[in-house]
């Protein structure tokens, strides 16, 4: 998700491509803040010029303002609220998905039970991906293709490449902490750049990071740590606890409801819970 973000920030700045960028970026899965946002040749930091933009418009890139690139309903609205979570802290630049653990009550509200996100994407990305994928099966090529290749896919390919050729490139990875974010958590799972050669990776240090970011991630990573506890414990205690500690559930009494939901839902497929 943050190299998806920062393709719409070049398109914001005026930038060809977000390989042109130095950043620094901490946080855990689809969950972090850039620090540091700068121009890779001329070191200029880029910031101030990312944060009134999107005190304005979010991430929401020109093309999508004046109608010339299509973008989903959710995400446009996932991009405009950006607004609403960088205005809880400034010093930063957030991810989008924040907006889930900041506002949740907003998130319910304004979602539509009978046609979800994820019904968009079945009736949009999903059905021309797999429409052209039989197409392409049916004529035994894919040289006329009219899906391109996006920053995802292309990311995958970088970090085969770094390895297999010792490039050395700098990425974002998820990683063990191990210290890199000095006031954290050493044996969490979180996302920081990293330079990728043939050994692997090697995590840059982020050093200290503020307060309120760090209660959110040590909230998060209690609530992913709680999960695994209860599936090799088979205890429905923890994962309620799980639940209730997760920022976009509302009340101990709530998560117990979703809870009762999903271990009915999943019972073929979870482990016994007691």
């Amino acid at each position: 998700m943050p190299i998806g973000i920062e393709t719409r920030i070049a398109e914001i700045l005026g930038y060809q491509d977000r390989k042109q960028f130095d950043v620094m970026y901490y946080g855990l899965n689809h969950f972090g803040w850039w620090k540091e946002f700068k121009d890779g040749k001329t070191g200029e930091d880029l910031l101030p010029r990312i944060k009134q933009y999107i005190k304005e418009h979010g991430y929401l890139p020109p093309s999508a303002l004046n109608g010339a690139q299509h973008t989903d309903e959710s995400w446009k609205e996932t991009f405009i609220k950006v607004r609403d979570v960088y205005a809880l802290d400034p010093e930063t630049i957030p991810n989008t998905y924040l907006k889930y653990y900041l506002f949740p009550d907003y998130v319910v509200e304004h979602s539509n039970k009978e046609y979800t996100r994820a019904n968009e994407v079945m009736d949009g990305r999903e059905k021309e991906v797999f429409t052209e994928c039989r197409r392409i099966i049916a004529h035994g090529t894919a040289i006329d293709t009219t899906i391109e290749v996006e920053e995802h896919a292309s990311y995958i390919v970088d970090l085969a490449t770094a390895i297999a050729f010792n490039t050395k490139e700098r990425m974002l990875l998820i990683v063990p902490n191990n210290g890199a974010i000095s006031n954290f958590d050493p044996t969490a799972m979180v996302e920081i750049p990293c330079i990728v050669d043939s050994t692997g990776a090697k995590p840059l240090q982020i050093g200290a990071i503020p307060e309120f970011q760090k209660g959110m991630m040590n909230q998060q990573v209690s609530v992913e740590k709680l999960a695994v506890q209860a599936h090799v414990e088979g205890s429905y205690q923890k994962l309620w606890q799980a639940l209730t500690l997760s920022a976009t559930i509302p009340s101990a009494s709530v998560a117990k409801a979703i809870l009762d939901d999903l271990l009915e839902a999943n019972k073929d497929y979870w482990t016994e819970l007691k």
